[in-house]
């Protein structure tokens, strides 16, 4: 098999099937995508931007919202932005169990065209979203063009230790590329691929570390404790 063809195109075509994943009769009982506690960098960007007074950050994909909780402590209002509504659904029940439904705003955003303004957010928050695009390119301009000046965006890629690439339901496109378990696209980085990336689109890391971290098992599908690990990356913008 030959990889797929890299575009926004491509990309865009995946975004009616994340809702479908989201959708009740899939989920069964489980209730979530993911079943999963949040990520535990989410804490640590929600420190970063506390840091740096942030009052408002976005967090996209905020999927069925496992992350929300800590980063709704990074800033006194948190954007959860999805493609999905069937996963804001499910995200809204998670902020109210955690107590900070008031400060979070639902809000149906693309990648590659938010509808925001420029400089409109001071921190955005970027989990499991730049390896399912074929093309991450023009989604990480948009990403750069609302941040503020001195605000920061926290992203990670996958590296070929993730535990996605020996699932047994993945299957192999190209080197670094599969295809899931739900059809979606996934690409694998190392640190000269992201560094490639970044420098195409002019955006610099600023930080940037392996984190691997231990998730439980979710229903139906990888359905024991696995390792992923990631590439997480910092860009600040330039300030003035």
């Amino acid at each position: 098999m030959t990889a797929l063809a890299h575009s926004r195109d491509t990309d865009a075509a995946a975004i009616p099937l994340w809702d479908d994943a989201y959708d009740p009769a899939v989920l069964g009982g489980q209730g979530n995508l993911w079943g999963d506690p949040p990520v535990p960098y989410a804490a640590t960007a929600a420190a970063l931007f506390r840091a740096h007074d942030a009052k408002v950050v976005l967090d996209l994909p905020c999927g069925d919202g496992r992350n929300l909780p800590p980063l709704a402590e990074g800033a006194p209002i948190l954007l959860a932005g999805d493609t999905s509504p069937k996963a804001m659904a499910i995200a809204e029940q998670v902020t109210v169990k955690a107590g900070v439904r008031d400060r979070v705003v639902f809000v149906k955003v693309d990648a590659f065209d938010t509808g925001l303004l420029d400089a409109s957010v001071d921190g955005i928050f970027c989990w499991d979203l730049l390896g399912h695009l074929t093309d991450p390119a023009p989604a990480l301009r948009e990403l750069h063009r609302i941040l503020r000046p001195g605000g920061h965006l926290v992203a990670n890629m996958w590296t070929m230790n993730d535990c996605q690439v020996s699932d047994p339901n993945i299957k192999e496109i190209a080197p670094k590329e599969y295809v899931d378990h739900f059809d979606f696209y996934c690409r694998f980085y190392d640190r000269a691929d992201l560094d490639a990336l970044l420098a195409e689109v002019d955006m610099p890391a600023t930080a940037c570390e392996v984190q691997s971290w231990w998730e439980p098992p979710h229903a139906g599908y990888r359905d024991y404790v696995h390792q992923h690990e990631s590439l997480v990356f910092t860009v600040a913008k330039p300030a003035g």
